[in-house]
């Protein structure tokens, strides 16, 4: 992990086949490898955004590429971060409102945060 975050502040470039699959694959790695080193459970889409500004700061892969590597991953939970109960203090307050005093309350359709579920590697 440590290689690859020399090679990212150094702007060296890594060891790709130019077979689309391989770049694919080892992107995905890349970032996943990143993407767990960071603060991820609590601010997924703070996360998101170093690894992406990290990854275009080396310059090896295109925003695009990034981006369709976090959307392959993407997936919708009411398993709330800290980072998203603080953009949407509205949540936390029904969540609050469902305790066990106020069970009836906060009932319906819940708003959803988008969550990364990467591989991870060894």
């Amino acid at each position: 992990m440590n290689e690859i975050i020399e090679k990212i502040k150094n702007k060296v470039p890594f060891e790709l086949k130019n077979k689309k699959r391989s770049r694919i694959w080892s992107l995905r790695v890349i970032v996943s490898k990143l993407y767990y080193s960071l603060d991820y459970e609590n601010e997924p889409q703070a996360t998101r955004q170093k690894v992406t500004q990290l990854l275009l700061y080396h310059g090896q892969f295109s925003k695009e590429e990034i981006d369709n590597t976090f959307q392959a991953a993407a997936s919708e939970t009411t398993d709330y971060s800290i980072e998203f109960l603080k953009q949407h203090p509205e949540v936390a307050q029904t969540a609050a409102l469902k305790s066990k005093e106020f069970p009836e309350e906060g009932e319906g359709e819940r708003i959803k945060e988008i969550k990364y579920n990467l591989p991870r590697y060894g």
